[in-house]
């Protein structure tokens, strides 16, 4: 009843009076924010919220008009127990199809944080970066379309011409100087705090991010239906020492703008980087992830974090790293990853598996970067990469599906597997470390239960480094519309191509 006497205040143009109208339900219109994309609107968000933590409530982001928003500069604290609501309905725009800004309407933040905000003396000195969002506990947040409309997002055309801010040389040039030039390097658009739960984020879509959702630690935490893009990372806990849930999350490109053959430039520049995740684990306890597309992200999955490839903090800016049995287990179901350089990139292991269902991981960016593979480096451009420390970690997979294609006219670095000297496993992984508890830590267990893999040459499905014992076994292969027997990747002499 309440949403729905909201929703005719909001028609009628009366949602200042919605405090006393709608008990429980403030606007942020009531507390001063005017939405034109020029003032800052960061004091009356945080009014409205505060006075909604007296009783509880909910805070109400008015709609705007077309190509404006609300601009908020600091962090908005949601207090314990409040909620912030933009749609009351589904997703706030529809904007990952491509609307101008000049017709974008409804609950539009515009987020530009202050340079203090992320680079600069703070009131606690370990804490260098603060986030657009801090949610306490107990909150929702939700239909919201969240733009950073001051990072950059130049075209192919910017790039190229002399005299441009964003002109390199090389593409290498681009590749390695633009983000650190150019890109504002904020805290993340949404966190929770230490030890939060009972928390829902849902229907938001934002794009230009730095990172997008940081959990340092917590549980009960639902995150679904959430479209977006942007520079480093979506989605990236810590640690959660209960169960997270995530689903219905599409990432792709073209939050603003449809998918452009003029941005290839800058999606090269993107995906070149290695902090450019999809999800971040560093130590997670039964985490469960389902129902995900991703389009153009260097790494699909990093599952753990040790010394030689540690978890950003994004707050602190400490790397932090885990043991082995501190790493991340869960289950991930229902994924579709589209043009990466690494589809999972498992760093740590423990003795509960890692299961996943319904996988499809294309590989076709070049990585930039090598592996050491016995008998000569090969490119790092990989379906799954198991490190040193997920040994005696276990892979449990049904349905995977594997392909390759050069996507040049979309991302100036797309090259096919073989282009890239890349592989749809690379095993980093050497015997004779400790066991711990009951796991044997001689090897990486990957057990696949139905593969199919297109358009990857036989010679490029597996590598090792030099001292591996790998374990990849396979239960129904079919390669390049081949039916093929079981099969043991752990020794590449076992390999064979065709019938058997």
């Amino acid at each position: 009843m309440h949403a729905m006497a909201l929703a005719v205040l909001v028609l009628t143009g009366s949602c200042r009076q919605a405090p006393t109208m709608v008990p429980g339900v403030f606007t942020v219109r009531s507390f001063g924010a005017v939405g034109d994309g020029v003032a800052d609107d960061t004091h009356a968000f945080q009014a409205a919220i505060d006075a909604a933590a007296k009783v509880g409530g909910t805070v109400f982001v008015d709609p705007v008009e077309g190509g404006k928003g609300y601009v908020l500069t600091h962090t908005v604290t949601l207090r314990a127990g409040t909620s912030l609501v933009g749609s009351l309905a589904g997703m706030p725009f529809i904007a990952w199809e491509g609307v101008p800004r000049s017709m974008q309407v409804g609950a539009v933040i515009l987020a530009r944080p202050a340079p203090e905000e992320y680079n600069g003396v703070r009131r606690r000195p370990l804490v260098p970066k603060r986030p657009l969002f801090y949610l306490s506990g107990g909150n929702t947040i939700r239909g919201l379309y969240i733009l950073y409309d001051r990072q950059p997002w130049p075209s192919d055309a910017e790039f190229d011409k002399p005299g441009s801010p964003y002109h390199y040389d090389t593409l290498a040039d681009l590749t390695k100087r633009f983000i650190p030039e150019h890109v504002a390097p904020c805290g993340p658009t949404i966190m929770v705090a230490p030890g939060c739960a009972s928390t829902t984020i849902e229907d938001i879509t934002c794009g230009r991010y730095y990172d997008f959702f940081y959990a340092p630690a917590g549980g009960k935490i639902i995150v679904r239906r959430i479209y977006l893009y942007g520079y480093h990372r979506a989605f990236a806990m810590r640690e959660a020492r209960d169960v997270v849930r995530i689903s219905e999350i599409h990432l792709v490109p073209n939050i603003e703008l449809p998918i452009s053959w003029e941005h290839a430039k800058l999606q090269a520049a993107i995906t070149a980087s290695r902090e450019n995740i999809l999800f971040d684990f560093g130590s997670t306890d039964g985490y469960s992830v389902t129902d995900v597309a991703a389009f153009l992200v260097h790494t699909g999955f990093k599952l753990g974090a040790s010394a030689a490839n540690p978890f950003h903090d994004p707050i602190t800016g400490e790397n932090v790293s885990f043991k082995f049995g501190q790493g991340p287990w869960g289950s991930i179901e229902n994924v579709k990853l589209d043009n990466c350089v690494v589809g999972f990139d498992c760093v740590t292991g423990t003795i509960l598996p890692n299961q996943l269902t319904n996988i499809m991981v294309h590989v076709s960016i070049a990585p930039g970067e090598t592996f050491p593979a016995a008998g000569g480096a090969v490119g790092r451009q990989a379906a799954f990469i198991a490190e040193p420390d997920f040994a005696g970690g276990t892979l449990q997979i049904a349905n995977l599906s594997l392909s390759s294609f050069g996507p040049t006219s979309v991302v100036a670095t797309g090259q096919m597997v073989q282009q890239a000297n890349g592989r749809a496993f690379l095993i980093d992984c050497p015997t004779g470390q400790p066991r711990i508890d009951y796991a044997d830590r001689g090897a990486a267990n990957i057990e696949i239960f139905g593969l199919v893999i297109s358009n990857i040459p036989a010679d490029h499905l597996f590598a090792a480094t030099p001292g591996t014992k790998s374990s990849v076994r396979v239960r129904g292969f079919v390669h390049n519309g081949v039916a093929q027997g079981d099969l043991n990747l752990g020794d590449a002499s076992l390999l064979k191509t065709g019938p058997r």
